[in-house]
């Protein structure tokens, strides 16, 4: 078997050899630890009728409304050339503050988008448009000599952050994702002339960088820079130039890399979405090193465990005006319409992703699920198609979404491509197993096996998946089914045989077999109510705060539409959350043990996830959905509830 590039690429740290795998039919439960796993290509996973297909629909219809050469309008100035359209408007042109002055970002996230939407769509516009601004992107680059900037000033911010003179805005991390879309262009779409220009850049900045010391460069990189190390890693893996990864390495900040490698959490009032996407790369320079680099491998695996257990709201997001703040501050912050940036919840995403390659281990895929409904599916605005930047916790706020054209905020461009997207982790695959991670209608086409598996289900709204085998000649495989840590007892029926019950919460549940065409499995994987308690609560506290959560997917209750009308969510200026629409609100008061809140509250409809709660203050009772499908509604997200020394009975 052979594979490009961009397989090898794909599937880096998939493992050696397979294991020899019995010609029996028979089922049986496996000990063996997953090991290492690669992922699919979008092209080989497509969608099924559900949530996550309206989601990519609605993107769709939103990148084919976005105009190039719009994007394309500064990049043409700086290259002295004559621009086409007039430039967008937002964070495209204007400086709201000097700080966040990343003109150009929004182009490098829509070719990550438009290549990745043409590989999960095969809509050939999406291919065109990939091709058509990369050979913009190219002309500009004959006239600068490789660099590609859309910056008021050109190249000087980049140029003068490495002489180590005052520079304006972030440009390196605009140029992260202008590098980011190159690459993408090159991975997701296969354009020689992407790979070209990504190389091309680098070699400008592996040039203009030589001769600048590592004390001169760590400084500069004391302002958010992006993935710079990741990409560069990306690079050195796809090309086998080891020039990428030295340059990459130069690229990591010390001064987060060293405590996370001592295993020293010291994120308190850091910026969360400077400090991820450098995590990224920490992993990615490990992977690519091949196992050199346990320094990378610490810090990559310490940072996750502690944003996800430690920093994590319910639904998978985390922080507050964009920063960490100190893990027993949470009740502090339940009042704030800044909490949860979106880009953050993407990048973790992305983190979680890139670790699963390295140890195919449930708990990331169980974080994964959890924070892909509750916090990116939750970004899109049901109507519109349009993102957030926050998900504000505050009690009786509203979500709050980009205009089509006048903000293109860092979540803009992330949520471009997070709905582009969803194909990527509902299966994976080493050389003997095929892994099914997430329950989400779709179907794989495993080509290299000549295997095609499709999805059936209606999860969240119903606990049962079905998965039928299409092959033409039978064949050993090893099927890992992924038993949620929320999930008590899986049971799992082959081919409608008596049904079997796996009680590896949090655990793979291996079924191996020689496969043949029409083979089914079922899967009931029974969800229950849950309080999920914010993280760190003091022990001698009072009250307590929770979320309700059924299974993965948490519960907010409906509070009505006062002051919305149509379009009141779509802002231009993100800072805009928590000074506008805020509309008195009677937030339901639950002065009682939380344990009764779950016992009062049932489950009303038995076609889709709907819940009513009652025993609040003054005999009120309310009705709860999920988190994601809330876009266009007051809510509320925690319960305050006494503990028993802080008990008030209710008047």
């Amino acid at each position: 078997m052979t594979h490009s590039r961009r397989d090898a690429f794909k599937l880096l740290g998939a493992g050696a050899a397979a294991a020899a795998l019995p010609a029996s039919g028979a089922m049986e439960v496996l000990p063996a630890s997953p090991g290492p796993a690669g992922y699919f290509g979008l092209s080989e996973v497509k969608l099924g009728d559900g949530p996550f297909l309206r989601a990519q629909k609605l993107d769709e219809a939103y990148l084919l409304r976005l105009e190039p050469d719009r994007m394309l309008h500064n990049f043409r100035v700086n290259a002295g050339l004559r621009p086409k359209a007039p430039v967008y408007g937002g964070w495209e042109s204007v400086d709201p503050w000097i700080e966040i002055r990343c003109h150009g970002h929004t182009l490098g996230h829509y070719l990550t988008a438009a290549a990745c939407m043409f590989e999960s769509t095969g809509d050939t516009r999406f291919a065109e448009r990939v091709d058509y601004i990369v050979a913009e992107l190219a002309e500009c680059q004959a006239k600068t000599g490789g660099w590609l900037t859309a910056f008021p000033d050109g190249v000087a911010p980049l140029a003068d952050s490495l002489a180590g003179k005052p520079f304006p805005g972030v440009p390196w991390y605009t140029t992260h994702k202008v590098l980011a879309g190159l690459r993408d262009a090159h991975l997701h779409r296969g354009s020689k002339q992407a790979l070209d220009a990504f190389v091309k850049f680098a070699d400008w900045i592996d040039t203009a960088a030589r001769d600048v010391s590592d004390d001169r460069l760590q400084k500069m990189l004391d302002r958010e820079h992006g993935g710079m190390n990741e990409v560069l890693a990306d690079l050195a893996e796809i090309t086998g130039d080891g020039r990428y990864l030295r340059l990459a390495r130069r690229f990591c900040h010390l001064a987060l890399l060293d405590p996370l490698e001592r295993g020293e959490d010291r994120l308190d009032g850091l910026h969360s979405n400077t400090q991820i996407p450098k995590v990224i790369g920490f992993n990615r320079i490990y992977a690519v090193s091949r196992g050199g680099g346990g320094a990378y491998d610490r810090a990559a695996q310490f940072f996750w465990e502690s944003v996800v257990n430690e920093r994590s709201f319910a639904t998978g997001g985390h922080g507050d005006f964009e920063h960490f703040f100190p893990k027993a501050e949470f009740p502090k912050h339940l009042g704030s319409a800044k909490t949860m940036e979106t880009c953050c919840t993407h990048n973790m995403l992305r983190l979680t992703r890139s670790l699963f390659e390295r140890d195919a281990s449930v708990r990331y895929t169980d974080y994964f699920e959890r924070a892909l409904y509750n916090g990116i599916l939750a970004s899109q605005d049901s109507e519109s198609g349009m993102m957030t930047y926050f998900q504000s916790t505050q009690p009786g706020y509203v979500r709050l979404y980009h205009t089509p054209f006048d903000s293109f905020w860092c979540c803009t461009g992330t949520g471009m491509e997070n709905h582009a997207r969803y194909g990527e982790n509902i299966y994976a695959r080493n050389v003997d197993s095929l892994f099914v991670n997430l329950f989400i209608p779709s179907t794989l086409e495993w080509r290299e096996r000549g295997i095609t598996l499709t999805q059936a289900t209606r999860f969240p709204d119903s606990d049962n998946t079905r998965l039928v085998f299409r092959c033409k000649e039978p064949q050993n495989l090893r099927i890992a089914l992924r038993h949620p840590a929320w999930c008590e007892t899986m049971s799992i029926r082959v081919n409608g045989r008596r049904a079997v019950k796996s009680r590896l919460a949090g655990e793979y549940y291996y079924i191996e077999r020689r496969v043949r065409d029409g083979d089914t499995i079922e899967l009931r994987a029974p969800m229950r109510l849950t309080l999920e308690p914010l993280p760190n609560a003091p022990a001698n506290s009072s009250s307590e705060w929770a979320a309700l959560m059924y299974g993965p997917i948490v519960l907010a209750a409906r509070l009505g539409t006062a002051g919305l009308t149509p379009g009141s969510q779509l802002i231009i200026n993100e800072r805009e959350s928590g000074t506008m629409l805020n509309e008195k609100v009677d937030i339901p008061q639950w002065n009682r043990p939380l344990h009764e809140l779950l016992a009062n509250t049932k489950r009303t409809n038995s076609a889709e996830l709907r819940f009513t709660t009652t025993g609040f203050e003054g005999g009120k009772s309310v009705e709860l959905i999920p988190w994601f499908r809330m876009t266009q509604e007051r809510y509320n997200l925690y319960w305050r509830g006494a503990t028993p020394d802080g008990y008030r009975s209710q008047a």
